[in-house]
């Protein structure tokens, strides 16, 4: 049973996002996370040894050897499947059938998993090929790890915006997700800890650094640092005009794409709709896209680091490229039912 009052040691979370590895490992106590510990390497995973691990872990202060790898879509295939009601293991059955056939991958290459989402009948199948599975994992074995758990990103980056929904006051509150990174893009909606909706999209920072470089003619560091400038109101009016006149249309096209999900979503489910929308991942927050957005969605649009639970993390750590990953995968060991009533008033004040 998740309890809020009580301090949970998390695991070792590793998280393969946006062309590199971030590694981390925190704490949950009363509501908050506590002694948050990440560290960032821009290498390919794939090209890790056991001994750039064991450093790494050395480096970073993290202790133990349980861990859990997250993945990116870009290693695990993900599909959203419309199947008949079905058993737990027959849902999983069939969605390893029909991600071997969709991908034209021999089924017993395969390594799958079913979740169902919403209630529509919608399942989100993700499969990872065995030989991909085992470039990663064999160094980090080697290194001296255990790990106990490998999951899809979405479901780690989910974890980390329910920390606050999982006691019973609180699962009836819903919130979507746009996740924006480097080279690859997703919206999510979750009902109290349950993801209820999910979409794959394609939209990636890198399309708004190319735009910012095609129209002003600077190079792709220049690019970053105009698009790091203008995130925010405030920044040199020159320089926002440039980005805002760069990247308008990229970011019309994700407004238009996120409408149809939560178009979809409203038809599929029954029950309430998003009240908040949280703006989070490496291409992250822009004013421009949260004007647009605002204008279009009637919910409040918020960046990832107006969460109360995640505020509390500090600039340190929230600058990290993957920290929403990697700390919703150090916490994949806590329970996600939501308490008792009897214990929800217990724990009011932790949210």
């Amino acid at each position: 049973m998740f309890a809020f009052n009580k301090k949970t040691k998390g695991l070792i979370g590793i998280a393969c996002i946006d062309n590199g590895v971030t590694l981390g490992q925190c704490a949950w106590s009363k509501g908050q996370y506590a002694q948050p510990k990440v560290i960032r390497l821009e290498r390919n995973p794939r090209e890790l040894t056991s001994d750039d691990w064991r450093s790494a872990i050395h480096d970073a202060g993290l202790s133990g050897s349980d861990c859990v790898a997250t993945l990116p879509p870009s290693m695990i295939h993900h599909q959203v499947l419309r199947l008949p009601e079905m058993s737990d293991s027959e849902i999983k059955e069939a969605a390893s059938w029909e991600m071997s056939e969709r991908f034209g991958i021999d089924r017993n290459k395969l390594q799958s998993e079913a979740i169902r989402i919403g209630s529509g009948g919608d399942v989100l199948a993700l499969a990872i090929e065995l030989d991909e599975l085992e470039c990663i994992l064999e160094p980090i074995y080697a290194a001296g790890l255990r790990p106990v758990k490998v999951e899809a990103q979405c479901v780690s980056i989910s974890r980390t915006f329910s920390m606050l929904h999982r006691r019973q006051s609180d699962q009836g509150e819903v919130r979507s997700l746009f996740n924006f990174g480097v080279h690859d893009s997703s919206f999510i909606i979750l009902d109290g800890d349950s993801m209820v909706f999910y979409k794959q999209l394609h939209h990636k920072q890198a399309d708004l650094l190319s735009a910012i470089e095609s129209h002003t003619g600077v190079s792709q560091a220049q690019a970053a640092s105009m698009l790091e400038e203008a995130r925010f109101d405030g920044g040199e009016p020159a320089i926002c005009k440039a980005v805002r006149d760069a990247t308008r249309s990229i970011h019309e096209e994700i407004t238009t794409d996120i409408m149809k999900c939560l178009r979809h979503y409203g038809v599929t489910n029954r029950g309430p709709l998003s009240s908040r929308m949280y703006i989070t991942g490496k291409g992250g927050w822009n004013q421009f896209l949260g004007e647009l957005l605002s204008s279009a969605c009637n919910q409040e649009i918020c960046v990832d680091m107006q969460a109360p639970h995640v505020s509390q993390l500090g600039h340190k750590t929230l600058s990290v490229s993957g920290w929403h990953a990697v700390l919703g995968a150090s916490l994949a060991s806590l329970s996600g039912k939501p308490s008792r009533r009897g214990e929800d008033h217990q724990s009011k004040e932790a949210a």
